[in-house]
């Protein structure tokens, strides 16, 4: 299992973390990367690091939309 956003999600070794995203929005949009922070396991990685990323039991995931301002 590994938690994204909170929430428990299952997936399959070798799967990477783009792949779970493509099974999570399943059509809708909710989540990416463009525009995105993406933390693994309290590490911070670009977009094309976690586009990448090759999931492991329990890693812990949070994608958060980056906030501009002014």
């Amino acid at each position: 299992m590994v938690k994204l956003n909170g929430e428990e999600y299952a997936y399959r070794p070798g799967m990477s973390l783009k792949e779970l995203m493509d099974e999570y929005n399943s059509g809708s949009p909710r989540l990416a990367f463009d525009g995105f922070v993406v933390v693994v396991n309290g590490k911070a990685l670009t977009a094309v690091q976690a586009q990448e990323y090759t999931l492991l039991d329990n890693d812990t995931v949070f994608i958060v939309a980056v906030l501009d301002g002014g």
